[in-house]
């Protein structure tokens, strides 16, 4: 599973690319088929931070103690939630009042730490230490507008996860 990242910037491009026009790509009179290309888009798209998260994890020394736990349950209530709002609204979202806005908050909660999580993880391998939220401001918008902050992203998980292979065979 740590293929990704060793993977470069201009090879995950057009993954994420793809994933992204699947998960927009609507064919007239056939709902099944797009929920199908929706479904598949999404798991393009949304796999690169997961599997990162998850391998960037693997290779902090002493864990930092980074709730790791917490990012897999946040991963699966995010995209199961997603999902299933845009397979039952035919793609076209959905509006929550009064108490159904709570869960949607922890929903959208959910989807901040999920895209946090690897940032805050990469960022921790950087400098040695765990980071502060506050240390992957930056780097949290770069990860939230993909395609294009993979351009600046990967090439740093490469020299990170590089240095830490380096470190272990030593």
């Amino acid at each position: 599973m740590n293929f990704i990242l060793r993977l470069k910037h201009w090879q995950i491009f057009p993954i994420l690319v793809i994933g992204l026009f699947l998960s927009n790509f609507k064919i007239d009179g056939n709902q099944t088929l797009t929920t199908i290309l929706l479904v598949t888009g999404l798991t393009f798209y949304f796999s690169w931070t997961l599997l990162v998260g998850h391998g960037l994890y693997q290779l902090i020394p002493d864990k930092f103690e980074l709730n790791y736990n917490l990012f897999i349950v946040n991963s699966l209530v995010w995209l199961t939630a997603y999902i299933t709002i845009m397979v039952l609204s035919d793609g076209l979202g959905m509006t929550f009042k009064g108490l159904a806005i709570l869960p949607g908050l922890y929903v959208f909660f959910a989807f901040i730490h999920f895209l946090m999580f690897p940032v805050r993880t990469l960022k921790s391998i950087e400098i040695g230490k765990k980071a502060d939220i506050g240390d992957c401001v930056g780097d949290f918008f770069l990860i939230a507008f993909l395609p294009i902050g993979i351009w600046f992203l990967q090439p740093r998980i490469n020299k990170a996860t590089s240095r830490q292979r380096t470190i272990s065979k030593s």
